[in-house]
């Protein structure tokens, strides 16, 4: 298995967030209403373009209905 670089990392991350607000039919401003974040910083967090803190991705996954383990499992 090759290590991963931050950048990719985070790429990653925002991959599985769009795929989970996806699943539950929600929007970016669906998303960010729910845990209270702003749009503009979700799209860039999805794009790999933000380095969210921890407490950033837990409000978007408890917001998601998902674990924040799920957004890092095998990274």
């Amino acid at each position: 298995m090759s290590k991963k670089s931050i950048e990719e990392i985070y790429k990653e991350i925002g991959k599985r967030i769009i795929s989970a607000r996806k699943a539950k039919n929600m929007s970016q401003e669906n998303l960010a209403s729910e845990s209270n974040i702003d749009r503009s910083h979700i799209g860039f967090i999805e794009q790999g373009r933000r380095k969210p803190t921890i407490s950033t991705l837990y409000k978007i996954a408890e917001s998601l209905d998902i674990s924040i383990e799920q957004l890092f499992k095998g990274l």
